[in-house]
């Protein structure tokens, strides 16, 4: 029998349990989670929207396109399983994601994007400012693209069936299990996923480094209610200054609205950055200035310093220890597809999966 221990349970831990249990007694594994807080999915996971953007992101090609987008489409049938098998209710939004613009270039940017994608096998359509007034007439807008393949989940639920199903099929969890030294696990193989708890961890093992291998990123967000909105699609933003908005419909007139970026480190929501936020959601819809905030938070991604996001593979010279964090915003959508790697990795020691520029 070959012993795994995942370090870390967000949603990268957490997926790789559940892929790592599902054929378990096939491959002889005995897979234990160590987590360093009470329940899952309590620091960046849990600030995160889970907005599945893969198809419609603005990036046409690339190792890191190809890992997002087979991360995609496997999340149909992922939440189809777990749900079978747990009973649990996974907020999970199948109506995709509207990109709306303002930018002149948009339009011919977004229709050149469409052919590649097409070619990819998704489908995708541009929204003139008449077709997007009459499908969505509350939005200001010149134009938007509509990506129906594109998904989004609740983060906290998803990672919960991850927990219950990998619990199911024979993983063992240990919480308020925080671990100090690698030298302490005696398992055949290590796997870190613990974000930013990785510094500590990683840090004896890099030679001739001096600084953090992955550094905080804080964000926040706010979960509102807005009568009359009457949004099913996740709504994404892209400002003329560069940043982004993503708004997200959880029912009975309630959505999410982030998230900021701060470069610095953020222990309590700003009043500045929730002003911030529905300034910006009201320029482009009106029926913001309706809106009530029901609550906010922040959390802080693991964001690699020096090296490509996310981080994959093995530690130089440690073959017997992996690597699966640095996802920054993106944990929640290449969570599939990382888990599907790091699997292989562990199983057979390579993937048919482009890893190795994501490697230490």
């Amino acid at each position: 029998m070959t012993t795994v221990t995942v370090i870390g349970c967000g949603v990268i831990g957490a997926m790789l349990a559940y892929e790592l249990s599902k054929d378990s007694r096939e491959t002889d594994l005995k897979v234990t989670v160590l987590e360093t807080n009470s329940e899952p999915a309590m620091v960046a996971t849990g600030a995160a929207l889970g907005v599945l953007m893969a198809a419609s992101s603005s990036r046409a090609r690339g190792h890191l396109v190809k890992l997002r987008l087979a991360s995609l489409s496997r999340y149909d049938r992922l939440i189809d399983e777990l749900t079978a098998q747990t009973n649990r209710s996974i907020l999970y939004n199948r109506k995709g994601i509207l990109n709306l613009y303002r930018s002149p270039d948009a339009e011919p940017k977004a229709r050149s994007l469409i052919g590649i994608r097409q070619r990819q096998g998704f489908e995708m359509q541009w929204l003139g400012r008449e077709q997007i007034q009459q499908r969505f007439p509350q939005w200001q807008t010149n134009g938007g693209l509509l990506s129906e393949c594109d998904r989004a989940l609740h983060p906290i639920q998803f990672v919960k069936a991850l927990v219950e199903a990998s619990a199911q099929n024979g993983v063992e969890f240990c919480w308020n299990t925080p671990v100090q030294n690698l030298a302490d696990i005696t398992s055949d193989r290590i796997v870190i996923t613990s974000g930013l708890g990785s510094n500590p961890l990683i840090a004896p093992m890099l030679k001739n480094r001096d600084r953090a291998l992955l550094q905080p990123i804080g964000g926040q967000a706010l979960l509102l209610r807005v009568p009359n909105l009457e949004l099913e699609n996740v709504i994404h933003i892209e400002n003329e200054d560069g940043s982004d908005l993503n708004i997200v419909p959880l029912g009975n007139d309630q959505y999410w609205l982030g998230a900021t970026i701060e470069f610095d480190d953020l222990e309590l929501p700003r009043e500045e950055n929730v002003s911030l936020l529905l300034e910006q959601a009201i320029a482009w819809c009106p029926t913001f200035r309706q809106a009530e905030v029901l609550e906010t938070w922040v959390g802080d991604r693991p964001r690699p310093d020096g090296f490509q996001s996310p981080i994959l593979g093995f530690v130089p010279d440690h073959p017997h220890i992996a690597i699966a964090t640095g996802h920054y915003r993106n944990g929640v959508m290449m969570a599939p597809i990382t888990a599907q790697i790091t699997k292989d990795l562990i199983l057979t020691g390579t993937s048919d999966f482009p890893w190795r520029s994501f490697s230490l």
